[in-house]
């Protein structure tokens, strides 16, 4: 089978690439080509690449993936099509409803044709949108308050549960919450993403629902509160989130209405940025690290971001760090960034036990990831665009604000047993980032 992907560029969607997959019931598991249509590499990509650097930003499909003229082979899927498949609760219940086992390969294929009409970021499968035009034709709208978002109400439900299974935007979000992309329209209601066209969209959420008991309430309204931790301690939030009814709003960061006109940011994992076509993949921060120091526009910057969020994390109870937790923010134009936070919650009190799947790789023999030495780190990302000694001096200024995290939260009405429990680590993080400045290790560079 082959599908042709499409790029959002300006206000126009464009036909960029086609992907060919070798055996479709295979999945993500079968072998594929990549190539870029040779119209849009005249168009969007044949400037750059006669100046010896080939697009990576927007305008490609992945920054794995240059605009240029080349059929690229791999042994799966290309990478950044994990990014647009769904998994979690969303994967499930799509497969349920289509008849698909959720579990087999051979649904990857059917699941990322249903989903991938209205995805995260601006890349989507020509052919999917399509079929998702023909299906929402002639569909009903119902449109929600702000209030239905927030105290969950039974047209909410009704809503959400009515599009799910034909609106891309409602079924293809990842993870094990259940999520629901909404738009609100001019009309000041929101309704399933797909469902408002680009000229009348006034803002864009995410709303991620609680999926059981009352630890997994408890976790979705910290997540709320731990964005306003988030914003007020530094670290790069678009927008704080706000908790209702077990449901928690999130703004779309990947998404910014600009003087009428929805602009869509490009956003690629860094599961992805790294070349794996796989889940539930473990990896190290410095090949995440590296990947910022290739492509970031600003990596001084990001890279000092991307520290402090692992800091952040640690402290505050956050040990789910997969790299799908982490992306890469692609602007119109032309940069390329670190993204926003997302995914910054309490997991220490969910039952499960969840492990860091993102570790640090100069502190493995000496088994302290659960406690880093922040002077070896700061030494093993340093480089020719990154400066150790001035990563090690911004931390121990982060070390004062991360400090006063735990009682932000409880300022803002999160339960001090709780934040206890999460952040009970904190002050150990904390000292730890101000003892970086005594490493006799760090050399300017």
């Amino acid at each position: 089978m082959t599908i042709i992907l499409q790029t959002f560029l300006g206000s126009d969607w464009y036909d960029a690439a086609e992907v060919d997959f070798e055996i479709d019931n295979h999945g993500y598991l079968s072998p594929s080509h990549v190539g870029y249509e040779i119209d849009y590499y005249a168009r969007h990509g044949s400037a750059d690449y006669a100046d010896g650097h080939p697009a990576i930003d927007h305008r490609a499909v992945s920054t794995r993936n240059p605009v240029d003229l080349v059929d690229r082979y791999t042994s799966r899927w290309p990478p950044f099509l994990l990014d647009l498949l769904p998994q979690g609760h969303a994967r499930i219940r799509l497969a349920k409803a289509l008849g698909l086992d959720p579990e087999a390969r051979s649904s990857d294929l059917p699941l990322l044709m249903r989903s991938a009409g209205s995805t995260i970021g601006n890349v989507r499968i020509k052919e999917a949108a399509e079929e998702e035009e023909k299906r929402l034709n002639g569909a009903p709208r119902a449109g929600l308050s702000d209030h239905d978002l927030i105290h969950r109400t039974d047209l909410f439900v009704e809503v959400v549960d009515r599009h799910s299974m034909i609106a891309s935007g409602s079924s293809g979000l990842q993870g094990e919450w259940p999520k629901v992309a909404l738009t609100k329209s001019r009309d000041g209601l929101y309704y399933p993403d797909p469902l408002v066209a680009d000229e009348d969209a006034v803002e864009h959420v995410i709303v991620k629902l609680r999926r059981g008991g009352e630890v997994d309430g408890l976790i979705l309204s910290m997540e709320a509160t731990y964005s306003v931790v988030a914003s007020q301690i530094g670290l790069n939030v678009y927008g704080v989130a706000s908790a209702g009814n077990g449901t928690l709003v999130i703004p779309r960061f990947d998404r910014r209405v600009v003087e009428g006109r929805t602009v869509r940011i490009g956003q690629e994992s860094m599961t992805s940025a790294v070349g794996v076509s796989e889940f539930g993949h473990i990896d190290e921060h410095e090949r995440y690290v590296g990947i910022l120091k290739a492509v970031s526009a600003d990596p001084q910057a990001d890279v000092l971001e991307y520290l402090k969020r692992d800091a952040a994390n640690l402290a505050m109870g956050n040990p789910d760090n997969h790299g799908r937790n982490t992306a890469l923010s692609k602007y119109p134009d032309g940069s390329i960034r670190l993204a926003p936070l997302y995914d910054f919650a309490p997991m220490k009190l969910a039952g499960e036990v969840i492990a860091r799947s993102t570790r640090w790789r100069c502190l493995k023999d000496f088994g302290s990831d659960y406690s880093p030495d922040w002077s070896t780190v700061c030494a093993a990302v340093s480089g020719d665009t990154v400066d150790g000694r001035l990563l090690a001096e911004e931390l121990a200024v982060f070390a004062d604000a991360l400090e006063d995290a735990p009682r932000i939260a409880v300022d803002r009405g999160a339960p001090l047993e709780a934040v206890e429990q999460a952040a009970g680590r904190c002050s150990e993080v904390v000292d730890g980032l101000r003892r970086t400045l005594d490493a006799p290790s760090l050399i300017r560079r």
